[in-house]
């Protein structure tokens, strides 16, 4: 399924708490790419998300050697893996990165 990422006005001054994106955390991915899930969550996961019409979608990236990734590295991650997927129909930088 290939979803195109909305192409609005929303943009990463958007502001967005970890609580209230935790809800929209589609999928979850270390930085060897490999797909975990949500319990293994670490609290220094990075949350990178895309506006998606009324809704976002976030990935939460994190570091399997348990070190906190930056702003980039995360959004890259989730970028290859949504890549992988075939989700994006253009690729587009992230909305959110919490």
């Amino acid at each position: 399924m290939i979803l195109e990422a909305y192409d609005g006005p929303i943009a990463r001054d958007q502001t967005m708490t970890r609580d209230q994106a935790i809800p929209y955390i589609s999928y979850c991915v270390d930085d060897a790419l490999a797909e975990r899930d949500i319990a293994d969550m670490p609290a220094n996961a990075r949350l990178v998300g895309w506006q998606c019409g009324f809704e976002p979608m976030f990935v939460a990236v994190w570091s399997y050697l348990g070190s906190e990734l930056d702003e980039s590295e995360a959004e890259e991650i989730a970028t290859d893996l949504l890549t992988e997927k075939n989700w994006f129909h253009e690729i587009k930088p992230a909305d959110y990165v919490i």
